[in-house]
């Protein structure tokens, strides 16, 4: 009897406050999309990469990396130059001040431009990066590609310090799509060089080879096997290359084709500016179609 009393005492309440005898309404149901429906946001900033942190991105920066420089402007923020190697050789950077190189910086140049950042991909002396730092210019040093993946790895990098974690995979391949097409079609041919071989320049007593531990290597593999790929040492002198037969020989736009031949004079020779693959951009694209059109 008690908890009837309880209850009908408790009814009696809400019946006054609601108003006698009123029907008491519902309430509204507001409904809502599920959680799932909407895209997570992916917050720009902070991103960073290695050891390296990012909270916003730098509004200038500078480049003692022509290679940088380029990509820079492949990834269009070429606006947010306010200094380049001596060595950049971009028309498009003609007006942009000079700021010497890694192992000669101007440093007065550099302070002068007041850059948020700067770029290397070549060690800087310590005391230079401390003159630096306490003027307030952040020093990113990069790595020189050895490979393909490398290389997109640097666009990547790039492409996060100044578009940050959201946008920074679009922009990389955007700006490496010329590449990534070449390859492609190359990769078409079904290994047209063969075995191959790479002279990169004279030596004493002969001829220079490459590799297989270089980007030149890595990319070219694109048409065929480098003979070279495990080697440990390079070769020298044309006695050590009597034993070697490749297809197909790759060997710097700079040198004597007769001299090549002579070593080589059962091979298909094909002259490239090696230079391109030192600088290590996604104008490779230009090299692999070259070659491509040689081995067709």
């Amino acid at each position: 009897m008690k908890i009837r009393g309880i209850i009908a005492a408790a009814l009696a309440l809400t019946l006054l406050l609601c108003g006698c005898g009123r029907e008491i309404a519902p309430p509204d149901i507001v409904s809502a999309a599920p959680e799932y429906d909407l895209p997570p946001v992916k917050p720009a900033y902070p991103a960073g990469f290695d050891n390296e942190t990012f909270d916003a991105s730098p509004a200038s920066v500078a480049s003692l990396s022509p290679a940088l420089t380029d990509i820079i402007f492949e990834i269009g923020m070429s606006g947010r130059l306010v200094a380049v190697s001596d060595y950049c050789d971009r028309p498009d950077a003609e007006n942009i001040p000079r700021a010497g190189s890694p192992a000669r910086p101007d440093i007065d140049a550099l302070v002068a431009a007041a850059p948020e950042l700067l770029v290397t991909q070549s060690p800087i002396a310590a005391t230079d990066v401390l003159t630096l730092k306490n003027a307030g210019i952040r020093v990113l040093s990069l790595s020189l590609p050895d490979s393909y993946a490398s290389l997109c790895e640097l666009y990547l990098k790039l492409a996060t310090v100044f578009y940050g974690a959201a946008d920074c995979d679009s922009v990389a391949a955007g700006a490496l799509s010329p590449l990534d097409s070449a390859i492609l079609s190359a990769q078409e041919l079904q290994k047209p060089a063969g075995s191959f071989v790479i002279v990169e320049a004279y030596a004493d007593g002969g001829l220079m080879l490459s590799t297989g531990r270089t980007l030149c290597s890595d990319m070219l593999s694109v048409f065929g096997e480098n003979l070279r790929e495990y080697a440990g040492d390079y070769f020298t002198s044309d006695e050590e290359l009597f034993d070697i037969a490749p297809d197909t020989v790759f060997y710097s736009d700079d040198m004597d084709e007769d001299d090549v031949e002579e070593v080589f004079p059962h091979s298909k020779l094909i002259p490239i500016d090696m230079t391109l693959f030192e600088r290590g951009t996604a104008s490779l694209a230009g090299v692999i179609s070259e070659c491509e059109e040689k081995l067709k």
